[in-house]
């Protein structure tokens, strides 16, 4: 992950679903979110699917512990309940990196869950 300050604000929907995803209470979790309000958006996949990459003024915040990847992740539900992909959370060097969403099967997921699709 690079240190930047330039890129697109972050999404509300993304900032939503962070937080759900980082729900847990874990001193990693709670390092990390801490980041979320200084994040800005540099990529997105080529694919059409919602992940994002993010840009972080790594001086703005203290990096929380290091971990494996992802730091957490959760199951994508459709509108009838069942699973149809998932989410997960990546920090690098202790710094959030990025979020990728996707789709089982064929048909990717465009548009960033709502929390209440997680699980």
């Amino acid at each position: 992950m690079e240190t930047s300050t330039t890129g697109d604000p972050l999404p509300a929907e993304a900032v939503l679903l962070l937080e759900a995803l980082l729900k847990e209470d874990q001193p990693v979790n709670r390092a990390l979110l801490t980041q979320i309000p200084h994040l800005r958006v540099i990529g997105r996949c080529p694919c059409s699917c919602a992940s994002i990459d993010f840009g972080l003024d790594r001086a703005a915040v203290p990096s929380a512990p290091v971990t494996g990847n992802p730091v957490a992740d959760g199951t994508v539900l459709d509108a009838d309940g069942e699973p149809v992909g998932g989410a997960m959370v990546f920090a690098y060097d202790g710094y959030l990196s990025n979020l990728e969403v996707y789709g089982w099967g064929d048909d990717q997921i465009t548009r960033l869950p709502s929390p209440d699709r997680i699980c």
